[in-house]
């Protein structure tokens, strides 16, 4: 809640003029995208990494003039000489939102291709320097910031894509853009690859935030174990009074994995109650733990170094 109510409505009236600049904004979207380096950058990664780049770049053009055009209705709206937050700043949240939707396998060397200071849209604002609660007024009004169904469109375009190996005729699957708030602009192939060379001279990626993979165990409230239980416990389950080396007995197994997952991961986390309550370190896998022999696609964790 807004700390003045007639805040919540001047802030929703605003919202729904820069909704009405929104179409009028597409061309100098459009002339943004043209002149920036970062973006001809981008564009051109794409093309030699991501595969049918040229069928699912109208649906990633789309998104990108919608976001810059927002930006654009906004300086409008306010009266600003320039858009609220620096360009590379913008495009780069783009980027990293069209990351999110690409096939795994391109997004790493894709993301060579991100600016440094690239932004980040949340569900609820969008960044910048403008009122704070308008991302909360547009998502109101219907505009989605993050345009949710852009990965399903980009996944239905590539899959129709691979269909099409095996066949010679065929259309590309229908997008239903309507209520998306898109602008109206005619795509059209550009040639970017003339952007300011000056500029990416200075270009520094954006670096990947360090990933650890890991395994989750759920464990359930503590309970006497199965007679026939392949460890030899008498208790199953988390209770407050284990000390870790007891907690970790009862909750390294057996547990049904797959093997693929274990092998990607370096710590199994034992979670209660939505809680992280142990920490461990995986240092291989184990055959089945009953017919000895590999069971399909399932592995048994071998860990050690539980930590509190």
């Amino acid at each position: 809640m807004l700390t003045h109510p007639c805040d919540k409505c001047e802030v929703k009236e605003h919202t729904h003029l820069i909704l009405d600049a929104l179409d009028g904004s597409a061309a100098a979207a459009v002339r943004v995208l043209d002149d920036s380096p970062h973006y001809a950058l981008f564009c051109g990664t794409a093309a030699d990494t991501v595969e049918w780049w040229e069928e699912i770049f109208p649906l990633v053009e789309a998104y990108f003039v919608r976001m810059v055009s927002v930006y654009v209705a906004i300086a409008t709206v306010e009266h600003r000489p320039t858009l609220s937050y620096p360009t590379s700043s913008l495009l780069g949240a783009c980027m990293l939102r069209i990351l999110d939707a690409l096939p795994q396998d391109s997004r790493e060397e894709m993301h060579s291709a991100v600016p440094e200071d690239a932004g980040h849209f949340r569900h609820t604002y969008l960044s910048g320097h403008h009122h704070g609660e308008i991302g909360w007024a547009l998502k109101k009004l219907g505009f989605d910031i993050l345009d949710t169904p852009l990965q399903g469109d980009i996944e239905r375009r590539v899959q129709f894509c691979e269909r099409q190996r095996f066949s010679a005729t065929g259309e590309l699957p229908p997008v239903n853009l309507a209520d998306r708030h898109y602008p109206a602009f005619t795509y059209l192939p550009r040639d970017r690859e003339g952007g300011a060379v000056s500029e990416l001279r200075r270009f520094r990626p954006k670096q990947l935030p360090p990933r650890i993979t890991a395994i989750r165990v759920t464990l359930g409230e503590s309970a006497p174990a199965a007679p026939a239980d392949p460890l030899g416990r008498t208790h199953i389950g988390y209770a407050p009074e284990l000390t870790p080396q007891e907690l970790w007995e009862r909750g390294r197994g057996v547990w049904k994995l797959r093997a693929d997952h274990v092998a990607a991961s370096t710590i199994v986390l034992i979670v209660f109650d939505k809680t992280i309550v142990l920490v461990g370190s995986i240092t291989g896998m184990v055959s089945d733990h009953q017919s000895g022999q590999p069971s399909r696609g399932t592995a048994e964790l071998v860990a050690d170094s539980a930590r509190s």
